[in-house]
């Protein structure tokens, strides 16, 4: 009998899932609506019915594997809290879905588990170390060492877009000031094209936002800069400078040269990712200087479900 896993990725609007034979082929994918309403009681429900769901027609599932927005303890056992699901406070996930699923249950950060689906199946399969930045609404990342990946020492390793770049900067999401993230995210992006079109900048932007402000997206700057509008142009080439400066320090500190992009902005790399190099080099040591690889994810959306699916496979291995 043929035996599978499941992988799912949990986020603010939707649950994606798959199911995956143990070599870690995709058998089917899958997606209903995550209710970030939901009080923790129905947040568990609504996992439950949509693995069993998932399980109809797959009888030998041996393993979940699970990714999620938010700060877990070290042993990934306790969601302290997820930006995306407000009232998730301090849950006992493993323990809870282990329970009423009776199947060994893998828990892991979003981005962590972008990761995984890079390194498994992925731009760093032959890779021993490498840097996943997800450029989205905001700047999530999982660092693989050695060909594992570094959660550190209480479980928040890899935390990227919260290295500081600018002390007493812009607010971040997160409460702090100066946060890579409030530089190099979709939603900084909008931010200073807000900013500049507050100050009388030109730019075909301005209809747009004058017609409905909620209309002025990552992707509304990236059709324009395709037009050739030269603020969309400075807006990539800002967040450009900045990923650079965290790229750049990641470089130094590590002495790793890989690195790989994914989220929805990174769908417009071919308008930064050369000038995004070049500032890389003018930062980093001599001898990294050309070594220096900024590589486009191919697994898109599936990314987080293909982590999950691999965690779950290599958790009963």
């Amino acid at each position: 009998m043929s035996s599978y896993v499941i992988g799912i990725d949990i986020g603010g609007t939707m649950i994606k899932g798959a199911i995956l034979n143990k070599e870690g082929e995709l058998i089917k994918k899958y997606e209903t609506k995550s209710h970030p309403e939901n009080d923790t009681i129905a947040f568990i429900t609504n996992i439950i019915s949509f693995v069993n769901y998932i399980r109809k027609g797959h009888e030998n599932v041996i393993s979940l594997g699970i990714g999620i927005a938010g700060l877990l303890n070290n042993t990934r056992e306790i969601l302290f809290e997820s930006p995306n699901l407000p009232s998730l406070k301090n849950v006992l996930l493993k323990s809870e879905l282990e329970s009423k699923l009776n199947l060994p249950v893998f828990i892991e950060n979003d981005a962590n588990i972008a990761a995984l689906g890079e390194l498994y199946v992925g731009e760093g399969q032959t890779l021993d170390n490498f840097l996943l930045m997800t450029l989205g609404t905001g700047l999530g990342s999982g660092l693989i060492l050695n060909g594992e990946l570094c959660i550190g020492e209480t479980g928040k390793g890899g935390e990227f877009g919260h290295t500081i770049v600018q002390p007493g900067g812009k607010p971040c999401s997160c409460g702090k000031s100066g946060c890579l993230e409030a530089y190099c995210s979709g939603t900084a992006m909008v931010n200073m094209a807000k900013e500049a079109l507050i100050s009388n900048r030109a730019s075909t932007l301005l209809e747009i936002y004058n017609n409905d402000p909620s209309s002025l997206t990552p992707k509304a700057i990236y059709t324009e800069a395709e037009n050739n509008d030269a603020l969309c142009h400075e807006i990539f080439k800002e967040t450009a400078k900045y990923l650079a400066i965290g790229v750049s320090n990641v470089n130094n500190l590590l002495d790793i040269h890989n690195f790989i992009i994914g989220g929805g902005v990174s769908k417009a790399s071919h308008i930064f990712r050369q000038g995004l190099l070049e500032e890389v080099k003018q930062n980093v040591f001599n001898i990294s200087k050309n070594k220096i690889r900024i590589m486009i994810s191919t697994l898109g959306n599936d990314a987080g479900i293909l982590g999950a699916g691999w965690l779950a496979i290599k958790g009963v291995s």
